[in-house]
């Protein structure tokens, strides 16, 4: 009687398991059914409302019903995906309740086998221990055989050690008294010394600037120009597939890349007349599943970096590809189709030799995520650190603090800075609690600046240790928070810049902001600085120069580019470089 009851309340046990994740299974396909875009920001609605508001930039009533309905749409797609998750584990819970109960009541309910005489003979048993040894040795005999004929086929091409110890001797005019190079291949060229703190300043090597803060250490910048009839366009040259990725100059070369769902490449421009100096295709095996992107970002989101001796590119694909300036492509890395819902867009750094890459994806609880530094001359990892947070379109910066180099990144929830040396994390500072970061964090005088959507402007201290959420945070405010543009620090001021509301806040004590100004357009370049100026690049290509002061927001010019941009500029002496939606602009005075 005991048995039976035990079997009936494991059979009942599993059914309602079974019954159970059919249910689950059933709401998880309806919510799948009427979900929102894969993208909130691609869903029909919310582009409707962009269309209108480039059309109307002045409306307030339109601009405040696209910001109502963006934060609408990414509280319902985190609702979405909070519930996928808790459905799905739900739904293995149930599965593998009702595989163990009906096995358990199966087990319960199993019969005993009813003995049998056993005929004259051997059985299947003695059959097999006769037959075993026979067939191990047949078996044996074949593997040394196919061994000795793929020996045989395919002679070892390894050097004996005779030849290796040949190879270790010097070879004659290695030293240069024998005279030749000797005939075997050429080795790579050396690559040169890398540049001083100075050359390094005075280009425009990464996104943003030399430290990422979009401040140029030039003043003699252009303040008027006009892309369609050509005033103040010294050249501008057609770029071949779509980017997003931002201009970077070293003395006279311009870099850009830029792809398409299946072509990627490298550009490389003469500063002083546009011309196109090498354009390479970096080519890599398909991958079994495409990258995910939105039109936003596209295939090709990344700016390059370049520490004066090499170029660096890397792609939606994951793929990291480095040229030389001449066009010779050194090494490329695979790392793999990042599981993001926009498409890669961290761009990319570098620290005394090192490429460093901020590949955020998927979700925390996944931990795919890695900061990663490689060795700019070979493209070895020299170090990598793993992080616990989900896919971030933040770029991370490298600064000086204490003389000591940190590199700052942000994400999901954390503001994190580690040794540029050996990747050992420093500090950290909870700044964007279920927030999708976008923007990068600026640093200015000891202080890191951060923002963004759905979260906050914080000033956090650079000399800390551990988590400094609680210690280092000097001030926080919520208050204009962009959702792609990232701060720009002023001697001064923090300036913000969301949906065409340009916010200006005291950069030392915070609190609520100065001032806001409608601009009157749509940004999505982050704003720059050229001395007391400030650029900002709007999307249809027009331009505003002001000047903020405590008391207002000083207009001092305007400028058009003649078409889309979506991107920042890059400065050098007498000369902005922007790329606009279909081609790399050089702005300035034309040589006499």
């Amino acid at each position: 009687m005991n048995t039976l009851i035990s079997y009936r309340a494991i059979l009942l046990t599993a059914i309602v398991a079974a019954v159970f994740s059919v249910v689950v299974c059933a709401l998880l396909l309806v919510d799948a059914a009427n979900r929102l875009d894969k993208i909130p920001l691609d869903a029909p609605q919310f582009v409707a409302l962009r269309e209108q508001f480039i059309e109307k930039p002045n409306d307030d009533a339109i601009r405040e019903e696209i910001r109502e309905l963006d934060l609408a749409l990414r509280r319902e797609y985190f609702r979405e995906q909070r519930f996928t998750e808790i459905g799905s584990n739900l739904l293995l819970a149930g599965i593998a309740l009702t595989l163990i109960m009906g096995k358990w009541a199966a087990t319960t309910r199993r019969k005993l086998p009813t003995p049998v005489t056993k005929e004259s003979g051997p059985d299947s048993d003695e059959r097999l221990s006769r037959s075993g040894l026979w067939a191990v040795s047949v078996l044996v005999v074949s593997l040394l055989g196919i061994t000795v004929a793929m020996r045989v086929a395919s002679p070892s091409v390894l050097p004996t050690i005779e030849e290796l110890a040949a190879l270790s001797k010097p070879t004659p005019g290695a030293d240069g008294a024998g005279g030749g190079q000797g005939d075997g291949p050429a080795a790579k060229p050396a690559l040169p010394e890398l540049p001083t703190a100075e050359e390094f300043g005075l280009s425009w090597p990464s996104f943003r600037g030399p430290a990422g803060s979009g401040v140029s250490s030039h003043a003699n910048v252009p303040t008027s120009w006009d892309g369609a009839s050509g005033e103040g366009i010294v050249w501008k040259t057609p770029v071949s597939l779509p980017g997003v990725n931002s201009p970077i100059v070293w003395k006279d070369r311009v870099f850009l890349s830029s792809a398409s769902e299946d072509k990627r490449q490298v550009h490389c421009f003469d500063a002083a007349d546009g011309r196109i100096v090498w354009e390479k295709e970096i080519a890599s095996a398909p991958a079994a599943m495409p990258p995910k992107v939105n039109q936003d970002t596209g295939y090709a989101a990344c700016t390059m970096v370049t520490d004066g001796r090499l170029v660096c590119a890397m792609f939606a694909t994951g793929d990291l590809v480095a040229f030389d300036f001449a066009g010779n492509e050194l090494w490329t890395k695979t790392l793999g189709v990042p599981e993001n819902t926009y498409g890669h867009a961290a761009s990319l750094a570098t620290h005394q030799g090192l490429v460093i890459v901020q590949f955020d994806q998927a979700s925390a609880k996944d931990e795919l995520s890695k900061l990663l530094a490689f060795d700019g001359a070979t493209g070895d990892i020299v170090w990598e650190v793993k992080r616990k947070m989900p896919s971030s379109w933040s770029s991370p910066i490298v600064i000086e603090n204490d003389g000591k180099p940190q590199i700052i990144t942000c994400g999901d929830p954390w503001v994190i800075a580690n040794s540029a040396v050996d990747g050992t994390e420093i500090w950290r500072a909870n700044c964007f609690e279920r927030a999708e970061v976008g923007p990068s964090p600026v640093f200015d005088n000891g202080v890191i600046y951060v923002a963004n959507d759905a979260a906050e402007l914080s000033a956090i201290r650079a000399d800390g240790s551990g988590d400094v959420t609680d210690t280092h945070v000097l001030w926080s405010s919520d208050i204009g928070m962009p959702d792609t543009c990232s701060p720009l620090v002023t001697k001064d001021f923090v300036l913000l810049l969301s949906f065409g509301v340009l916010t200006c806040y005291d950069k030392t004590d915070g609190g609520d902001p100065l001032w806001e100004e409608d601009l009157e357009a749509d940004f999505t370049s982050s704003p720059a600085l050229v001395g007391e100026q400030v650029y900002l690049f709007g999307l249809e290509g027009n331009v505003v120069i002001i000047e903020p002061t405590r008391d207002e927001c000083k207009r001092v010019g305007e400028a058009n580019l003649g078409e889309e941009c979506v991107t920042s500029p890059a400065f050098q002496e007498g000369r902005i470089y922007i790329r606009g939606r279909e081609h790399l602009f050089a702005i300035g005075m034309k040589p006499e």
